[in-house]
């Protein structure tokens, strides 16, 4: 009996050991679902923040596109313009106001004719001319004697009371006109 006891004994424990190694594998089986079931949940929450943010990168470059396209338009309207300013500084479209007279023998004198500063507020019935020639390059051209006779005939013509300022008469010199066959000058056009 003794032998009976002890293989009873030894049979009870290899149950009792046994039952405890199934309720800690089903516990660590457990743990480790429920440890599963947070990472997937969290793995999921991260998928979701993922499609999120490839969404919002979409648009961030559908709007950099566009952007970018409104700067390209914008730079080549912005080329376009300059060079459209550049050809109309460059053109030699002025208007040329002739004081004197040109056929009297006596030198050529010209001088820039620009605006007052307060030009807008200038009462329209003081002004020379209308408005809209003052957007255009103005120029005099004085037949004078002297440099001083041409600045008091251009200060007596443009004055500073009518809006206008000029600056001081240059000599412009003269050269032969024609081939040669004519003794006649001419102006030297700048």
């Amino acid at each position: 009996m003794n032998m009976d006891t002890f293989a009873f004994a030894v049979l009870v424990l290899c149950v009792g050991a046994l039952g405890l190694a199934i309720v800690y594998e089903a516990s660590r089986m457990t743990a480790t679902s429920s440890r599963k079931a947070l990472v997937r949940r969290k793995l999921d929450a991260l998928t979701a923040d993922l499609a999120t943010l490839g969404r919002q990168i979409e648009d961030a470059q559908a709007e950099s596109a566009a952007r970018q396209e409104s700067i390209d338009r914008l730079t080549a309207e912005r080329g376009r313009l300059t060079s459209l300013i550049a050809s109309v500084k460059a053109s030699k479209v002025a208007l040329v106001h002739e004081i004197g007279d040109a056929q009297s023998g006596t030198q050529r004198y010209e001088s820039e004719l620009r605006t007052v500063p307060d030009f807008a507020r200038l009462d329209p019935r003081r002004m020379l001319f209308a408005r809209v020639i003052w957007e255009r390059r103005n120029i005099a051209r004085i037949w004078a004697d002297t440099p001083d006779a041409a600045a008091a005939m251009l200060q007596r013509a443009f004055s500073a009371r009518n809006g206008v300022l000029s600056s001081r008469p240059e000599t412009i010199p003269l050269i032969p006109a024609g081939n040669g066959a004519n003794d006649g000058v001419r102006p030297v056009s700048p």
